[in-house]
This record gives structure tokens, sequence and C-alpha cells, in this order.
């Protein structure tokens, strides 16, 4: 049996210790003990726990918010790292090591999973990689809150033959999923609703709370509204209307503006509060057919801005992988050298699905007219979909000069609640859909892993830099730098293996360099030969 063999199958001996990156608090400086990760004792699960080795680990931005922010990080809820430090990690794939005795006949040693990280218990958030320690790690335990939790298991089972990586990778995957399969609310539902409307309509059949006020909204209290109708809307209603929108609320604009001019729209409260502004029409069925696409329009065209980074990239695949999916897909980005890299990863794609690729950076260009000029030139009549991957307000409002009428705007970058844009009134009344969200459910993982078991999508594309277990502190300093295009991969049981991006490879491991795809790309293959010479 090879070495392979038994670490997959858990044949060999397990340590008396292990190696875990805890966090004591803010700054990297509080990543490890000096530098340095721990080594903790490996004890055996308590009845209530199963005890998992952790195979390979995605590095995420977000763990580098809580670096930034320590206990006061909101998914941690003021918890004292000093004394009682945590694990980052969530994009993790992992083997069932031991299970305790409430939980054997559940869970067999060698079964693998994957951790849904969003993990709620009796109500509340216990997120893996925050309140749970996560998978930075070489063993971890789960107990009851993810084994047993308000959405049932957390963990989803993988395939034996699935590589570890390409598991690993189906969370953040996931949420790049979640943000083209969000439920719109496009007409109002049985909550409150507001009609602003000075015109002779019937509302009645509307909404059995419907209040009708005058246009000038004089005498309107402080009350909030799950749906708010505005008939030839003025920037002043909206500015005054937009917070009288409950979280998971839509505002509807019934033909064309009465006035002209920027309306402030928290773009926050649209990534994390689900809210939604709705135009295109003249009447309820026009605004609601104008906005009922929520992925990417077939044989349009799909303008990513920003989309260099390792999410960005997922999201451009997607597009090149989907059936019926664009025929033109144009992606931007401020460095050169990462369009480089899309395009060399992805060119073969494109050109096998006939979708015409084009990557641009503004090194291209002798200035940003000249680039937005040919950006325009690509779809004269706008984009049909428009995809923002860089957490800049003024991006948002800027990337709407390129959409469509009825186009559909995915704000994937997190911006915060306060994160606010002067959007065009005009571009909101002519169908202009803006949406965002960065997280994924239980439902939208199965969905991925189900996906990358049926050979229908390779997440190992995403795949930039790989490392030990040593080497991910420098990981996580790398994601913050974005020192490299798409993700980094972590080896929690090779310990010593120095970071190293994909192109080094060959020169560095050149025993793993014929395992390599023809394009470079990471394998499972790469992979297997990886974890033979090092384990």
């Amino acid at each position: 049996m090879s070495r392979f063999d038994a670490f997959r199958k858990v044949q060999l001996e397990l340590p008396e210790t292990y190696v875990a990156w805890q966090v004591f608090g803010a700054g990297f400086d509080k990543l490890g003990r000096d530098g340095k990760p721990q080594t903790l004792p490996l004890r055996e699960p308590t009845d209530d726990e199963i005890l998992l080795r952790v195979d390979a680990l995605g590095l995420c931005l977000s763990d580098i918010k809580i670096i930034n922010q320590g206990g006061n990080h909101a998914r941690l809820r003021g918890r004292d790292l000093a004394t009682d430090p945590t694990v980052l990690g969530h994009e993790c794939a992992v083997t069932v090591v031991k299970a305790g005795e409430r939980w054997k006949d559940m869970f067999q040693v060698g079964e693998r999973y994957i951790v849904q990280a969003d993990i709620y218990f009796h109500g509340l958030g216990y997120s893996f990689g925050y309140l749970i320690p996560g998978g930075m790690e070489q063993y971890c335990y789960l107990d009851e809150r993810a084994l047993a939790g308000d959405e049932g298991c957390y963990l989803l089972p993988v395939q034996p033959e699935t590589g570890y990586s390409e598991a690993a990778l189906a969370e953040p995957w996931a949420c790049v999923e979640m943000s083209y399969c969000l439920e719109d609310h496009l007409s109002p539902g049985e909550g409150e609703l507001l009609i602003v409307s000075d015109g002779p309509e019937d509302w009645s059949d509307t909404n059995p709370l419907a209040r009708i006020v005058a246009r000038t909204l004089e005498g309107l209290t402080d009350e909030k509204f799950d749906s708010i109708i505005v008939c030839a809307p003025t920037p002043t209603m909206v500015d005054e209307l937009s917070p009288r929108l409950r979280k998971n609320g839509a505002m509807f604009f019934l033909g064309q503006p009465a006035e002209s001019g920027p309306v402030s729209i928290d773009l926050g409260r649209i990534h994390y509060e689900n809210i939604r502004y709705y135009g295109g029409g003249n009447t309820m069925l026009e605004v609601a057919k104008a906005n009922e696409r929520g992925d990417l329009l077939y044989d349009g065209s799909a303008l990513f801005i920003g989309a260099g980074g390792p999410m960005g990239q997922m999201h451009v695949q997607r597009a090149l992988e989907i059936a019926n999916g664009p025929k033109r897909v144009v992606v931007t980005d401020l460095d050169r050298g990462r369009l480089d890299h899309l395009q060399n990863r992805f060119q073969g794609l494109a050109d096998k699905n006939g979708i015409r690729l084009i990557t641009l950076a503004p090194s291209d260009f002798p200035n940003k007219d000249a680039m937005d000029a040919w950006i325009h030139a690509q779809a004269p009549n706008g984009y049909d979909d428009v995809v923002v991957l860089a957490p800049v307000a003024a991006l948002v409002k800027d990337s709407l000069r390129f959409a469509a009428n009825d186009a559909f705007v995915n704000v994937f970058a997190g911006l915060g609640i306060g994160s606010v844009a002067a959007i065009e009134l005009g571009d909101l009344c002519r169908g202009v859909k803006l949406i965002g969200s960065s997280g994924s459910r239980i439902s939208d993982l199965r969905k991925l892993l189900q996906m990358v078991e049926s050979h229908r999508l390779n997440t190992n594309l995403s795949v930039a830099a790989i490392g030990g277990l040593g080497a991910a502190r420098e990981g996580l300093e790398g994601v913050k730098a974005a020192r490299f295009p798409g993700k980094t991969v972590i080896y929690p049981h090779v310990m010593d293996l120095p970071l190293m991006s994909l192109e080094e490879i060959p020169k560095r491991l050149p025993a793993l360099a014929d395992k390599l795809s023809p394009e470079g790309a990471w394998t499972r293959e790469a992979e297997q030969a990886l974890l033979e010479m090092f384990v």
C-alpha cells in the first residue's frame, strides 16, 4: 500500500500532538506565537465530538478580517482571544479519524467531508473558523452544534476519489453560485406596503395593508415598510423613502423619473439586508418582467470589473462553463499580470465553448476615456450583465454606465452597511437591477459538490499557489497583499512545504511538473504526488 493510500484510508499512526495556527488577538503578530504555530495535544474526542483530520484548506480574504479585528469581529461576539483563542480557516476538506460515543454509528473512520461554515445552533451562529476553531490546523473537533444543528448536520459527504483541494474549494465556489441564485420578491408580499402616487389608479387589490399618501409625503410618520411603490419618482423621494425599507424590503419604480439626478443607495443594505430596487416599466407586471432574470443572459454580453483576483476568476470561469451562458465575456483589472494568468488559464475553455474572452487593463490604453470607449464598443447597446468584484462604492456607480436596459448588476464584492453610492435614478427606472451576496447556504454547497463530483466544474482551476501548514501565515499575508491571482491551498500534513505559485512547481518540485494540466493548472494527480512525497 502506498503512503498516499495509507493516508487516505487513515491507516497511518496518529501522533500524540498536532500543529495549529491559533489567533490570540488582532494583527498578524497575534497569529501564532513569535510567528510560529502552536503544538497541541491530540486528545480523544469526548462522547459528543468527532475528531477530524484537515486534509486541505483554501485561504480566504474573510480570514484577514478576523486578523484585522480580532475579537471585535461580529461573528466572534466579543470573544477574548487572548485567553480563548480560535483557529482560522473555513474552506476545508476533512476526514473522520475518531467518533465519540454519541456519533460512532453515524461517522466512520476514513469518511470524507467538507464543512458548511455557517453553522446555526438554537438560532445562534457558530461559524466554523470563527467561534468554532477552523481548518488552519492538522486536526479539529466538532460537536453537536455542527453535527445536529438547526439545519441538521453541517458536514457534507465527499466521494473517496474526489481530490482534497477541489473539495475544499467547493465552499468559496458555493458563494459564487449563490450570487446567481438569489430569490427576488417582485411583488409586494403580506407585509406593510406604502404607495406614493397622486394619480387616479385603484390600488385596492395590491395589498390590504396599502397606505396611499400624497406625493409630497407630508404627514408620513417614522413607520417602516416591507414594500414601497413610487410612481414617477424623484431623487428627493427616493432618498427620503430608502431608510424606511425594512430588511428584505423592496422599492418599485413605475414610469420614468419626474426629475433626473442621483439617489443615495446603501450598497451594504443590498448586500447584507437583501434590499432591492426595481424599475423598468409603467406597471407592476412590466417591472416584474424586467427584473425576473437572476443569472447571466444566454448569448449575451457580460462585463466583469476588477475580476483578476481569486473570486473574480471563479466568476469568469463560471461564465465560460455554464450552459446557456453569455457569448462575450469582457474582464477588467488593474493588474495586467493577473489578466494574463486568467487568459492563459481560461482561453482554451472559452474557445471550446465558442465564447469571445477579452481582458483589459488600464496599462493597455493611453487613458481611462480610451479604455471606457473600448469597453463600450464591445457592447454598443450596453452589457446585459455586469459583475463588480472590487469593494469600491464609486466603482459600482461607474459600472452602471456600461449596463443595458434591464441589466443584471451583481455587486459581489462585500461593502459594509453605510457604503453609499450615488446612483442615477434613471438607471434604476430603466430596469437595471442591483443585487449582492457573497455568502452561501448548505444547499448551495451541496449543489457545488455535486457539480465537482460529476465533472461539470473543475474547482482546481482556481488554485494559484500551494504550501504546507508552516507557510499558512505567509499565505495569509499573500492573500492580504493580493500576491497570487487565484486561491492559495494549504496542506496541513505537509508541514514544511514552502509557499509557491504553480508556475514555480516545475523548478522547485520537478517531480510534479508533468502532473499539472497542459495549462499549468493544479490536478488530482499533482496533489496525490505531493502527498506521496511529503506525508
